[in-house]
């Protein structure tokens, strides 16, 4: 197959979805395929350009034997409602420009959300050629940017969420991430003449052998050390949670880092907080091991958006067996998620006193931390990236055999 990945997030970025689509380039390659990226330039975590890219608008690189195409998008030094959606456009206006590869057509193209744009802009790639698409939703990012009151201006919210279901009414198959994410996505687009999966994500292929690596010699659990690692923006609430954490006076110890939004925040609220701790992102043999030396994986989710997006970093800390402290809603992707596999503790952001509790029972009964350990590991199977990656694949291959045939409904069990 001949396939076009366009991502906003790719290698050398980090977090989010930087990791999961440059492996996915990689297998595709590997399985023997012709893949093309279309990308911009790298910007994340840290909401800015590399100086080497600073004033470049376009340029084609060969990523591992993978044609690469980065075409300059606006990065907001302040990662704001109104500077994301200028940032989204002009990475739309950019992908309409510049993202087909001369003299070559897919038989696929493949997208993701949550950046808007880059949904909307394969609806005019290869105009009027047929070729099939499969769009994969990581976030609700339109409902997340208006429940949070990023977006105020009078009528737009309407016009974004035309905009979104437009987007998403192309595709000839949509995937997301999670049971609950699957039920909203068909709520939004009824499924006519198009199919709808659920597929989750992975543990990308270098944090894993990382894992693999360092699990045979992993050290002793540090105790009551809560580990908080990766974005820190506005829907992650993770201020919020600190105002818990200082007002609840707890024996625990909170490391936390990342990069986003809301860190020079946290870094003034740490510097007032004896048992909290500011750090830059790490590379990934000392992510893995503060994992393997944390007691538990903080992970928080801001009320009434949660319902919108699933948190990647919940993958690691299943792999390393670190049990969760989910600070989120019960129902929702990452409530439903964490209290199925029986892995930690699912606490509404607004529960001190259930949040306090667990911590000095979390700390009291280090049988019950093993337990979650031992349950993280079994669950981590499931989202092996071979087995979800080929999905993909095979959806992809019998989109390219009849991509105008009404396609039956599957998903990939939880």
């Amino acid at each position: 197959m001949k396939i076009h990945l366009i991502t906003n997030l790719f290698h050398p970025d980090e977090l989010a979805g930087a990791s999961l689509y440059t492996d996915m380039a990689r297998y595709f390659r590997d399985q023997g395929h012709d893949v093309r990226v279309t990308s911009t330039f790298s910007y994340y975590p840290a909401w800015k350009l590399r100086p080497e890219d600073e004033d470049v608008r376009q340029r084609d690189e060969i990523f591992e034997g993978i044609p690469l195409r980065r075409l300059r998008m606006y990065v907001p030094s302040k990662a704001s409602g109104l500077h994301r959606l200028l940032s989204d456009a002009s990475f739309l206006w950019a992908l309409v420009r510049k993202a087909s590869f001369r003299g070559w057509t897919p038989d696929v193209v493949l997208s993701a959300c949550p950046m808007l744009s880059q949904c909307v802009a394969q609806r005019f790639l290869y105009w009027g050629r047929r070729v099939p698409r499969l769009l994969i939703v990581q976030d609700f990012v339109v409902d997340a940017a208006l429940e949070l009151n990023m977006l105020r201006l009078p009528g737009l919210s309407w016009g974004l969420r035309w905009m979104e279901a437009w987007a998403l009414r192309s595709a000839a198959t949509l995937s997301t991430i999670s049971p609950e994410m699957l039920e909203k996505l068909r709520e939004k687009v009824p499924e006519h003449k198009r199919r709808s999966i659920f597929n989750p994500n992975w543990i990308h292929q270098s944090l894993s052998a990382e894992i693999e690596r360092q699990w045979a010699d992993r050290p002793p659990r540090e105790e009551a050390r809560l580990l908080y690692s990766g974005n820190v923006g506005v829907k992650q609430g993770l201020p919020d949670f600190v105002d818990t954490f200082e007002r609840l006076k707890s024996s625990w110890h909170l490391r936390i880092q990342g990069g986003g939004a809301e860190r020079q925040r946290l870094e003034e609220r740490a510097r007032a907080c004896p048992n909290i701790e500011m750090a830059d992102v790490s590379g990934e043999d000392a992510y893995v091991r503060s994992l393997l030396e944390a007691s538990a994986c903080l992970i928080t989710q801001k009320p009434d958006v949660s319902a919108n997006f699933l948190p990647s970093k919940l993958l690691p800390a299943l792999a390393t067996g670190t049990p969760v402290l989910a600070i989120c809603e019960h129902d929702t992707p990452l409530g439903r998620e964490v209290e199925t596999g029986g892995y930690g503790a699912v606490i509404h952001p607004h529960d001190d006193a259930t949040i306090a509790t667990t911590l000095e029972q979390w700390r009291a009964h280090p049988e019950q931390m093993q337990t979650f350990s031992e349950k993280a590991r079994a669950r981590s199977a499931f989202f092996d990236q071979e087995r979800i990656l080929s999905i993909y694949e095979k959806e992809m291959a019998q989109l390219c055999q009849a991509p105008s045939s009404p396609l039956t409904e599957a998903t990939s069990a939880p």
